[in-house]
C-alpha cells in the first residue's frame, strides 16, 4: 500500500487544477472532457489527464487506451508503474486468490483448544462477485471460524480459503447531491468537509494509517448524522501483488469513500471502484480484524497473519487433490 500511494501522491490531480476547474465532486461536465481531450492532443501529461477524466466518467475501455498511451513514452519508472495501476484498474479482473491465514506456536508449550475467526467474503454489487470455493473455514452468520484442537510447540498451520473473484470497473458518478442520515439528510459537500478534517500524516510507517483513518472517519460521520461502515480489502499492483487495505462505505448505497486516496486524488477517492481495489469484507463484524484468535492459555505466544496472492487455476486443483480441504456449505 505505500508504494502504491507514495506513487499517487506523486501524480496526484484535483478538481481545483486548470482543466479541472469545471469539475465538481458530484459530476464531470461534457465540456470539461471536451477540454481535457483537446488537451490530450499535445501529449505528454495531458494524456494521462484525459486518460483520468474518461475514467472518472466511466469510459473505462477508451481510457485503458490513453493509459496504454501513456506508458509507451514514460520514461519515469514510478510513473511507469502507476500507469500500469491504472491500466489493470480499468480492465475486468476474473481470477483466483487464496487467502491464507498462518498461526504460528512460538512457545515451548503446545497449544490447546483455539478458535480463528475472519470475516465472512462478501460480493460487492453491482461491480464485483466473490464465489467461495474451498477452504479450511465454516461459515457462520458474518464469520468464518476454524477450531484447532492442538497445536504443538513451535510449529504453524496454514488455513487457505479460495475466492473466485469477477470484478468490472465501476462508478457512482454523477454522484447525488444528498445522502440519507440518521436526522436528515447530509449533503455530498458536508461529506468532503468532513473528509478534510481527518489528519493525513505526511510520512506513513508500517502498514499505514488506513484502518485507523478509516475507523476515524465513521466515528465522526456518525457524530455528524451519516452512517458509514469500515470495509477491508486488497491492492492490486502491477507486479500482481496484493496488499491489504481498508476504507468506508455507505452501506445505503455500497459507494466507497477512502479518505487517504480521497487527499492524494479527490476524485477517485469517493464513489469510484477501479478493479484494481478489491473489497472483501465488513469490519463491522470484527473490529477491524483480518483474523481474531481465542485461546484459553495464557503462557502462549502465538504469531497470527493473513497472507493473500493470486492462484494459478492449475496450483489451486493441485492443491485440492493433495489436501482434504472441506467445500464450503451453507453460503
Amino acid at each position: 500500500m505505500n508504494i502504491l500511494l507514495a506513487v499517487l501522491l506523486s501524480y496526484a490531480y484535483s478538481p481545483g487544477d486548470s482543466s479541472w476547474n469545471l469539475v465538481t465532486l458530484g459530476n464531470i461536465p461534457e465540456r470539461a472532457i471536451l477540454f481535457a481531450e483537446l488537451a490530450a492532443k499535445e501529449g505528454g501529461r495531458s494524456t494521462i489527464d484525459f486518460a483520468v477524466m474518461l475514467e472518472m466518467t466511466g469510459r473505462f475501455a477508451e481510457a485503458e487506451r490513453c493509459y496504454n498511451l501513456a506508458l509507451n513514452s514514460a520514461t519515469d519508472s514510478l510513473l511507469s508503474q502507476w500507469l500500469e495501476n491504472r491500466i489493470s484498474g480499468t480492465r475486468t479482473l476474473d481470477t483466483l486468490v487464496i487467502l491464507s491465514t498462518v498461526i504460528s506456536n512460538m512457545s515451548d508449550t503446545d497449544a490447546m483448544d483455539i478458535s480463528v475467526e475472519i470475516p465472512l467474503p462478501e460480493s460487492h454489487a453491482p461491480y464485483q462477485r466473490i464465489e467461495l470455493l474451498a477452504g479450511a473455514f465454516v461459515a457462520e452468520g458474518n464469520l468464518m471460524k476454524q477450531h484447532i484442537d492442538l497445536l504443538p510447540s513451535r510449529t504453524t498451520v496454514v488455513l487457505p480459503l479460495i475466492l473466485h473473484i469477477t470484478q468490472q470497473p465501476y462508478i457512482f458518478r454523477p454522484l447525488p447531491s444528498h445522502y440519507p442520515g440518521i436526522s436528515g439528510s447530509v449533503s455530498l459537500e458536508d461529506i468532503s468537509s468532513l473528509i478534510r478534517t481527518i489528519p493525513i500524516p505526511e510520512t506513513e510507517t508500517g502498514q499505514g494509517p488506513c484502518l485507523e483513518i478509516a475507523y476515524l472517519l465513521r466515528d465522526r460521520a456518525a457524530d455528524a448524522g451519516l452512517e458509514l461502515h469500515v470495509t477491508g480489502g486488497l491492492l492490486r499492483t502491477c507486479t500482481d501483488s496484493l496488499l491489504f487495505h481498508a476504507w468506508n462505505q455507505i452501506p445505503e448505497t455500497g459507494m466507497p469513500i477512502d479518505a487517504v486516496l480521497f487527499f492524494t486524488d479527490s476524485l477517485r477517492g469517493i464513489g469510484h471502484c477501479s478493479s484494481d481495489f478489491i473489497p472483501l469484507w465488513n469490519f463491522e463484524y470484527t473490529d477491524g480484524h483480518e483474523v481474531s484468535v481465542f485461546y484459553p492459555q495464557q503462557n502462549i505466544n502465538l504469531d497470527i497473519s493473513m497472507q493473500a496472492s493470486f492462484a494459478d487455476p492449475d496450483f489451486v486443483a493441485g492443491l485440492l487433490k493433495l489436501f482434504p480441504i472441506r467445500l464450503i456449505t451453507g453460503i
